[in-house]
This record gives structure tokens, sequence and C-alpha cells, in this order.
């Protein structure tokens, strides 16, 4: 591995949990399982430990809206990951009129020896943490 930051194509499985996010899939298959069961979720201001508890905050965040995640740009360094995007949010009774972007977005994974994301960061403008009520 090196420590150096280089420009990737987005992984798969980053792909993967986006996509898993977005649909509420926490089931065994879902993206949800590159996360290590000892995951530490940092979301803005709130965190959170543990897969499960990973999951459930996801799903009570997530459940009032229609959410897309859009990977713009991933980095690597080592055993971590670091994705410039955005997300598009509504609120799931609004018209599409009503969506909001949550951009920048600011995803940072880091990865133990046994190809698990132990450490997630999540960051994003505070009038999109305002919009989604964080």
């Amino acid at each position: 591995m090196t420590d150096e930051l280089k420009e990737i194509e987005t992984p798969q499985w980053m792909l993967d949990l986006f996509k898993s996010i977005d649909d509420l899939d926490t089931s065994a298959t879902s993206g949800f399982r590159i996360f290590a069961d000892d995951i530490v979720l940092q979301f803005g201001p709130k965190t959170t430990h543990g897969l499960e508890n990973v999951k459930k905050f996801f799903v009570e965040l997530d459940a009032p809206f229609i959410t897309k995640h859009v990977p713009k740009r991933v980095f690597q360094c080592g055993k971590a990951y670091f994705m410039q995007g955005g997300a598009s949010l509504r609120k799931k009774d609004d018209p599409p009129e009503k969506s909001f972007e949550a951009a920048p977005l600011f995803n940072l994974l880091w990865f133990n020896d046994d190809g698990k994301v132990t450490r997630y960061v999540v960051d994003f403008p505070p009038e999109a943490a305002k919009a989604g009520g964080l």
C-alpha cells in the first residue's frame, strides 16, 4: 500500500453501498456488507457505533426521503478512501421541484486489515444539514 493520495475510479463496493443507502436495503447481501461489525460512523454532528446501529441510523435518516447519491471523484490513500460528490434528496411527499442538494458531500472511509470499513466519516454543508433535519 502506498501513502500517496491518488484519484481512482469509483469502486463497485462504494456504488453498492450508496445504492443500499438510497434503497434502504440493509440485508446481509447489501452494500452494508463492506462494514466491520465494530464500525464507527461520524455523520455530521452525530456518532453511531456498531453495524446494526449504523444500519438503523441510515434507515431512520433516509426513510422520509427519496435519496440519490452521486460520487464525482474518488481518491485512495493506503487503506483510506475519500469520495467527493453529492446527494439529491426530496421528502417522499414533496413534488420533484422541492428536491435539495447535499453538495459538496464528503465521505471518508477507512478499511481494516480484513478488508472491512471500520470508520466512516460523512460531512456536508450546514444548509444541507438543516434541510435534512440534522
